[in-house]
């Protein structure tokens, strides 16, 4: 289904007669493009940029940090290998499983989650889903690192996306597939006569002007800024 933009913006961008079920390409398979267009987005960007095109991860291996706070005493911090990501819901398949000295526990089904970093009142952890960081109260109760399986001290299942696609992700969607039906001379869909590109140019300008709006939003191979360790920090005692 798509999602970054429809078959309409297609249209309007190529200039033709909005897709329908009898027009070649037919409605269906112009979004069968935006969702490979959409596919190419994601792999490209290391992301997914609409909620209904979210995308799970499961049992991410992490490193649990653990902060010393005057707050709220000594807890951890799991940085994430994507963000935003979704709140964590058990009903959705999401799991935090900590290891706790002799068994991994998964916090969303079985502990309390906070609203927030500061909601710390009986709360056992808490996620901010912009920057895919999770919190983790009094850490340091059960921090035995060195008895984890592998040396992997949490496994995490998550879906991450961002809430509404940025009009770059957009436009670039449009453009890369505008490029996959310009590709098909058989379409007839792109006027050519003396003055103008053949059909494979303009396909290749499309794709040409994708590349280059993703590059220039810095969208490419989205990643952490900050080293890490086998998927998070590598553990240690560090501020807030």
């Amino acid at each position: 289904m798509a999602n970054y933009c429809l078959a309409s913006d297609v249209a309007n961008f190529l200039q033709v007669d909005n897709f329908s079920g009898s027009t070649t390409p037919t409605d269906s398979v112009v979004s069968t493009f935006i969702d490979m267009a959409e596919a190419r987005v994601n792999q490209l960007t290391n992301h997914a940029w609409h909620t209904n095109s979210a995308i799970t991860v499961t049992d991410e291996r992490v490193r649990v940090q653990t902060v010393r706070s005057t707050a709220i005493n000594d807890r951890g911090r799991i940085q994430l290998a994507h963000y935003p990501i979704l709140p964590l819901a058990g009903g959705s398949g999401d799991t935090l499983k900590i290891w706790e000295g002799s068994a991994y526990v998964d916090y969303v089904a079985s502990k309390t989650m906070g609203s927030s970093v500061t909601d710390v009142n009986d709360k056992d952890f808490w996620v901010d889903t912009e920057r895919g960081i999770i919190y983790i109260e009094n850490y340091a109760i059960h921090n035995m690192l060195n008895s984890a399986p592998a040396g992997v001290s949490a496994y995490v299942t998550y879906r991450y996306a961002t809430a509404a696609t940025p009009d770059d992700i957009k436009l670039a969607t449009v453009y890369l597939t505008a490029s996959t039906i310009a590709m098909n001379d058989d379409l007839n869909l792109m006027p050519e006569g003396d003055d103008s590109m053949d059909n494979s140019t303009k396909s290749q300008k499309f794709e040409d002007m994708a590349m280059k709006i993703l590059k220039d939003n810095k969208r490419l191979d989205r990643d952490m800024t900050m080293a890490r360790a086998v998927g998070g920090f590598g553990t240690g005692m560090v501020t807030p």
